[in-house]
Order: structure tokens, then C-alpha cells, then sequence
């Protein structure tokens, strides 16, 4: 009922129409098999982004990601297990009960690399200028489909445009519609 509330609020907030994806993101675990995509094309590269890439690579992001998906890959097994065994639930309801509690577990993920990408960002601005990565998050923000902070929160790994560029030029820059 909570994702119904969301999508809702979501389309009316960016004046878009329920679709394919909207209807899989309500389904249970199929929104965890068919995730949202974030970009309409992809943006060009430019001197901001090589830099925003390579902070990355210094900053060692996509290990420690990983290290947090092994950890929560970790606790599921173990939930799964102490579902099916201690609470003797089936697999089907262990699976769903997974899912329910992976919501607060894939939020908090999320919320993790987007402040990963905002180290990379601000490593991106101290290497270029203010202009640079105003032309950047301009580009970004033609490619990338609107949402809303909250929306973005719970299905993408990425903040959208307008928190970024808020948050290092101090100017919020929309996405197009």
C-alpha cells in the first residue's frame, strides 16, 4: 500500500502516467528484478565527469559497495534461515517477509552511495571549476528522467540532479521533462 502512496505521489509531483514499470515496481520481488532505469541517454562525457569517475576509483567506491551488498547479502541469508527454521515459515512467506524488511535495508544502500556521490562531486569541482560542472549537471539533468528526492531515495542509487548541483554550486538544476 505504501509503494500505491508513492507512485501516486510520484506522478503527480513530476506530471508523468502510470506505465510498465510502475506497475513492476508495485508487484513484490519484481521490482527487485526489473530496476528502475535513471537516464533517458547517456550523458556526455566531459572533463567534470572523467573527474567525478576517477574519484571513484581513488575513493575505492565500487569495493565498498560491494562489501556492503556481501554484509546485507549476509543478514537476508541468515533472516531466510532463521525464518524457515526458528519461525517455521514456508519459503514463499520467508521470501515475502525478505522483502518487507529489505525496504529499510536498500533505503539506507541507497542513501550510502548517494553520499559517495557527492565526495566524487565535490573531488570533481576541486579539480575543475564552477562552470565546468554547471555544464555537467546541465547535461546530466537533460538526460535523466525527473523524480522526486523521495522517490529517488527508495529505487536509485543516484541523487538527482537537482540535490547534486544543489549541493555543489548551491544552485538547484531541474531535470527536463
Amino acid at each position: 500500500m505504501i509503494r500505491v502512496i508513492l507512485e501516486v505521489r510520484e506522478c503527480r509531483a513530476v506530471q508523468c502516467r502510470f506505465g510498465g514499470f510502475t506497475v513492476m515496481r508495485l508487484l513484490p520481488l519484481i521490482n527487485d528484478l526489473a530496476p528502475l532505469p535513471e537516464m533517458r541517454e547517456e550523458p556526455k562525457v566531459s572533463k567534470f565527469v572523467e573527474m567525478h569517475e576517477q574519484a571513484h576509483s581513488k575513493m575505492h567506491h565500487g569495493i565498498l559497495r560491494n562489501l556492503v551488498k556481501v554484509a546485507f547479502a549476509l543478514c537476508a541469508i541468515w533472516l531466510m534461515a532463521a525464518l524457515m527454521v526458528c519461525w517455521e515459515q514456508s519459503f514463499v512467506e520467508a521470501v515475502l517477509w525478505l522483502h518487507f524488511v529489505a525496504i529499510p535495508f536498500r533505503t539506507f544502500f541507497h542513501f550510502y552511495c548517494w553520499n559517495q556521490e557527492y565526495e566524487c562531486d565535490r573531488y570533481a569541482l576541486e579539480k575543475t571549476d564552477k562552470k565546468v560542472a554547471k555544464l555537467a549537471m546541465q547535461e546530466l539533468a537533460r538526460c535523466e528522467i525527473p523524480h522526486t528526492a523521495l522517490f529517488s531515495l527508495i529505487y536509485r542509487e543516484h541523487p538527482t540532479v537537482a540535490l547534486r548541483s544543489k549541493r555543489i554550486l548551491n544552485k538547484a538544476i531541474k531535470s527536463f521533462s
